[in-house]
C-alpha cells in the first residue's frame, strides 16, 4: 500500500514532476517507466489525491496508447518528443501552447508577468537555475517554485508553515490561474486524449485542488 504523504509533500512531489513533464522532452526509460508497474504506482498515488483520479488515468492511458502506436519505448518516447516539440517549443507556430504566463496575459513573451514571476521566486532567495534556459513565467518553473516552497512548508514550524501556504496560495490566485486555463486550453486543442492535455489538465486541477482555489 502506498503511504499517505502530508499535503505539501504531496504538492511537492506532484509539482515536481509535472514540472519536469513540462520542461524535458520524454526518453525511452521515461516511457517504460509510466507504463510498467512503477508508472502505474505513481499514477495510482497521484490519482488517491482528492480530484485527481480522472487526469491521472489519462496520463496513464495516453502514454500505452502512444507505445501500442509506436511499438517500443523508443519510438513511443520519440513521438512524444515530437508532440512535445510541436505544442511548447515554437514548431506548431504562433497560435501554439506556449508554456509562458506573458503569452497568455500579455501576448508576447518575457513580459511583465516574467518580472512578476522573477519577483515571486527572489522573494524566497529562489531563481530560475541555470541549467534551465527558460523564464521565470514558464510553467515549469512555476511548478517548480511552488514544488520548493511546499517542502520548506513540510518541515516548517506551524507558523512559517501557514505564510510559505498563504505565499503559494496568493501567487496561484493572482498569477498562475490567470493564465493556466488558457495554456490548458491550448494543449487540449492541439493534442485531443494525448499525454500532454492530461498532464495540463492535471496541472490545472492540481493547483486548484491543493490551494483551494476557483
Amino acid at each position: 500500500m502506498t503511504p499517505t504523504l502530508p499535503p505539501s509533500q504531496d504538492r511537492a512531489f506532484l509539482f515536481d514532476w509535472l514540472a519536469a513533464v513540462f520542461l524535458y522532452e520524454p526518453d525511452a526509460a521515461t516511457v517504460a517507466v509510466l507504463r510498467g508497474s512503477e508508472g502505474e504506482a505513481l499514477l495510482a498515488a497521484v490519482g488517491a489525491m482528492p480530484g485527481l483520479a480522472e487526469d491521472a488515468a489519462a496520463i496513464g492511458a495516453a502514454v500505452r496508447a502512444v507505445y501500442a502506436r509506436a511499438g517500443s519505448d523508443a519510438d513511443a518516447a520519440a513521438a512524444l518528443a515530437a508532440r512535445f516539440g510541436t505544442l511548447f517549443l515554437g514548431a506548431g507556430g504562433p497560435g501554439s501552447a506556449h508554456p509562458y504566463a506573458s503569452i497568455y496575459m500579455e501576448r508576447r513573451t518575457h513580459g511583465t508577468a516574467t518580472d512578476r514571476s522573477v519577483a515571486f521566486l527572489a522573494s524566497h532567495d529562489l531563481a530560475v537555475g541555470t541549467a534551465v534556459a527558460e523564464p521565470a513565467d514558464h510553467i515549469a518553473v512555476q511548478l517548480a517554485a511552488l514544488a520548493e516552497l511546499s517542502r520548506r512548508e513540510a518541515v516548517a514550524d506551524p507558523g512559517s508553515a501557514a505564510a510559505l501556504y498563504a505565499a503559494q496560495k496568493a501567487f496561484v490566485s493572482a498569477e498562475f490561474l490567470n493564465w493556466a486555463p488558457a495554456f490548458r486550453a491550448r494543449v487540449e486543442r492541439d493534442d485531443p486524449n494525448g499525454f500532454y492535455a492530461a498532464a495540463a489538465r492535471l496541472a490545472e486541477q492540481a493547483v486548484k485542488t491543493f490551494y483551494h482555489a476557483a
